[in-house]
């Protein structure tokens, strides 16, 4: 027991210096990744679509050189782009992208199967080209556009939704239910084919006895 709490001591003096460092000399970089970009759905850093993304970018430098803490340059970043930027949470912070979140979306160029399915050379290959890219800080996607670059899209293992990959998702979807289609209609004629032809109309009733009496002067002549 008082091993633990020694351990668990010794962790504590670690890393409340870090966290320490963390917040009053924060890198741009790391302000960046804990500011989320309302408008595109992503953290500040992947931002390149919207136009005040440099324009935040230097509020954030500047009050890295004015000396400021990273929670008080967060909180003018907020407030000064409003309903466009927002906090990250703890949680979404602490979640960055590891090696795991990616071995069953990427998929092995010799034997077709996962990164976490492989034990082939080319697999251990991209497994540390993927560590290399986290260590650097790039995110899943990020990542996962630099293998596309080098393998093509087949190196995912669903390729994305859109343009020809979207066709490619949609086709077999339309020709199942084109199918089910083309086999009710035959169902339904089929169906139709076995069904009794409709009644002949009756006689008419005075036609009929004229009929009879024609027949009985036939006999009587």
């Amino acid at each position: 027991m008082r091993l633990f709490a020694a351990v668990f001591a010794v962790l504590a003096l670690v890393a409340v210096p870090a966290a320490v460092a963390s917040e009053e000399h924060p890198t741009s970089l790391e302000i960046q990744q804990e500011l989320w970009c309302d408008d595109c759905q992503t953290t500040v850093d992947e931002a390149s679509s919207v136009s005040y993304t440099p324009a935040l970018i230097g509020l954030i430098n500047r009050g890295i050189a004015a000396g400021k803490t990273k929670s008080e340059i967060k909180q003018e970043a907020v407030t000064k782009y409003r309903y466009h930027v927002s906090l990250l949470s703890s949680k979404s912070v602490v979640e960055r992208t590891t090696l795991a979140d990616l071995e069953d979306e990427v998929m092995c160029p010799i034997c077709n199967t996962t990164l976490d399915q492989s034990s082939s050379g080319a697999a251990r290959q991209i497994k540390t080209f993927i560590s290399q890219r986290i260590a650097a800080g790039d995110s899943k996607n990020e990542i996962k556009d630099r293998l596309v670059a080098d393998y093509g899209p087949q190196i995912l293992a669903a390729p994305p939704k859109k343009g020809f990959d979207l066709l490619a998702w949609l086709l077999p979807i339309v020709g199942v239910l084109g199918g089910a289609l083309v086999l009710g209609a035959l169902a339904w004629r089929w169906s139709r084919v076995g069904e009794p032809a409709p009644a002949v109309a009756g006689v008419d009733p005075a036609l009929e006895r004229r009929i009879d009496q024609e027949l009985a002067r036939f006999d009587e002549g």
